[in-house]
């Protein structure tokens, strides 16, 4: 059975700058291809999972989104297997849908993705540069690692430790998060 790791998107594939509105100021952070292709070889389900609250915010459109995501798509290679958003405020007070369970630290993208995908969580992972990427995984048998590639790590660390979270590994970028997540037994 091909396990699944659950990947954020801005500060884990590419540049975390705040919100990414457009493709053209998308930037894939160097190694993010590669590593994305050794997991996809390697046999692992790939699904990106990402908080965008700028839809709600009216700062970008779902279809602007989804360009967004049609360019990091064909950046790694056409290997992640789908793209799970969250549109919604932290507050939930939006006039958007209202209170949400997908928004990160919630497991409502994952659930979503297990149910849509039939995925297994069983040997798999999440991987992010936020307290609240990892999080996600809280109650879930996910091995979690933390990247240092966006976010400060010490704060983050802090923060998901402070919150009750773990942190499985902790690992410069994705391609050495993917060095010891391809070291892991089932």
């Amino acid at each position: 059975m091909s396990r699944v790791v659950f990947l954020d998107r801005d500060g884990t594939l590419n540049t975390e700058r705040g919100f990414v509105t457009r493709p053209e100021q998308l930037e894939v952070l160097p190694g993010a291809a590669a590593a994305v292709q050794r997991l996809h070889e390697a046999g692992h389900r790939l699904v990106v999972v990402t908080n965008q609250s700028g839809i709600a915010r009216g700062l970008y459109r779902e279809a602007d989104l989804a360009a967004v995501h049609e360019k990091l798509h064909r950046a790694l290679g056409g290997r992640i297997l789908a793209y799970l958003h969250c549109p919604h405020l932290p507050d939930g007070g939006h006039g958007y849908g209202g209170a949400c369970a997908c928004r990160k630290p919630g497991a409502g993208l994952l659930h979503q993705a297990r149910e849509l995908l039939q995925l297994d969580f069983a040997g798999g992972a999440v991987v992010g540069d936020s307290a609240r990427d990892l999080l996600m995984a809280r109650d879930l048998p996910l091995r979690t690692v933390l990247v240092h590639s966006g976010k400060p790590a010490a704060g983050e660390r802090a923060a998901l430790l402070a919150a009750g979270g773990r942190v499985d590994h902790e690992a410069a970028d994705l391609a050495a998060a993917v060095d010891w997540l391809l070291q892991q037994p089932g």
